[in-house]
């Protein structure tokens, strides 16, 4: 039987990695009609950063995309679409581009990428559409997701569930992938470890010793995981790519979303809190 055991070298870099997120630099600035920039602008502020505006025209766009490491939200009529597209193609984006294109009534909620770093959604001004529209941001913010969700609040609950799927996918070909039985729970745990951190620095928790604590339950969490994935192994044989790669998945959710639940609480550094954390996790 092969054993296999965490890297001690593996979970500082993984700390590592998670505090270089933590700490890119990213700002939203908002352009576009002047209503809905304003309704915007009070929803993204709320205990956080006040997006910086962007009052030119749709030709001057090519001055905005230089500066990298923003987040631009475009918000169009669907007659100024085809401008702000082509003003982008002249000027490719230093960073990410929303363009939020207010369709009313007949809006889907529906994502489509224009281009590397640009997507589009179909806009409505009601609650759904502004929460696909914070969804979103977390989309287009790619690596600078977690920073995003530390820096405005109201971005911080897209962006955790768009760091926990991730992992969750990422967890589930891990499954599907090691044949050896033991050889996924070092990069499955480290995974998960991984997700806990960056859950925390959106959520504004500092990733210094008290994290610890939340990493020691996530690694007796991944322990219990292989377990019962190895019971029902036992019992399913022919079907263990399938076992491990749907544990890994639900496992890894469920993980998430107790983690987020308990960051939104305050995360308290205290066992009490985390062997509920874990707990949370398996029911």
């Amino acid at each position: 039987m092969v054993k296999s055991r965490l890297n001690l070298s593996k979970v500082i870099a993984t700390w590592r990695e998670t505090l270089a997120e933590t700490g890119r630099s990213i700002g939203v600035v908002l352009g576009g009609d002047e209503d809905l920039v304003g309704v915007a602008q009070e929803r993204f502020s709320p205990g956080g950063t006040l997006p910086a505006l962007w009052t030119g025209s749709l030709a001057g766009l090519s001055e905005l995309l230089s500066v990298p490491g923003e987040l631009l939200v475009l918000f169009l009529k669907p007659e100024d679409e085809a401008e702000a597209r082509t003003a982008l193609g002249q000027a490719p984006a230093r960073g990410a581009v929303v363009l939020a294109v207010d369709e009313g009534e007949s809006a889907s909620g529906r994502r489509s990428h224009v281009g590397d770093e640009c997507v589009r959604l179909s806009f409505s001004d009601t609650s759904r559409g502004w929460r696909r529209l914070f969804e979103t941001c977390a989309e287009a913010a790619g690596d600078h997701m977690v920073a995003l969700g530390r820096r405005y609040p109201i971005v911080r609950r897209a962006a955790a569930r768009r760091v926990v799927y991730r992992t969750a996918a990422q967890n589930a070909l891990i499954g599907a992938a090691f044949f050896i039985p033991g050889t996924d729970m070092p990069a499955m745990t480290l995974n998960q470890a991984k997700m806990i951190l960056s859950v925390a620095g959106i959520y504004g928790a500092e990733i210094g010793r008290e994290r610890a604590i939340e990493l020691v339950a996530v690694v007796g969490l991944g322990f219990g995981l292989r377990a019962l994935a190895r019971s029902f192994l036992r019992s399913t044989p022919g079907l263990g790519w399938v076992i491990k790669a749907s544990t890994g998945f639900t496992g890894t959710v469920a993980l998430g979303m107790a983690a987020m639940r308990y960051f939104e609480k305050g995360a308290p550094a205290s066992t009490g809190r985390v062997v509920a954390l874990v707990r949370a996790a398996r029911s």
